[in-house]
């Protein structure tokens, strides 16, 4: 699993038929390591999360059993949308994870 920031959506109007009425989203991960990620993930997202907010997201098989299809076509999906991180701020190797957790614990 891995924390991310929802960044945008993606819109699709053809697609294979197991992703007929599944939403998408562009979620860029909080890096854990020093260096700042470049990556984005394209995510399922059956719970709603919108852009802006920080969620939860699996891979693989975890990814398909949190939208409750083993044979759909995904990699990744939101498995939930984060309230609140707590991060010991001295022990923490990313500046982006405590400004992240600065913000979640704002709201």
């Amino acid at each position: 699993m891995f924390l991310g920031k929802v960044v945008g959506t993606v819109w699709s109007t053809k697609k294979t038929p197991d992703l007929e009425g599944v939403r998408f989203l562009v979620v860029h991960p909080i890096d854990l390591d020093k260096e700042p990620t470049k990556n984005i993930v394209v995510v399922a997202d059956r719970l709603g999360a919108g852009v802006g907010e920080v969620v939860m997201c699996a891979y693989g098989k975890a990814a398909r059993t949190a939208v409750g299809d083993q044979e759909m076509a995904i990699e990744a999906a939101v498995v939930g949308i984060v309230d609140r991180v707590d991060v010991q701020e001295d022990l923490a190797r990313s500046e982006e994870l405590v400004e992240s957790a600065r913000e979640l614990r704002s709201k």
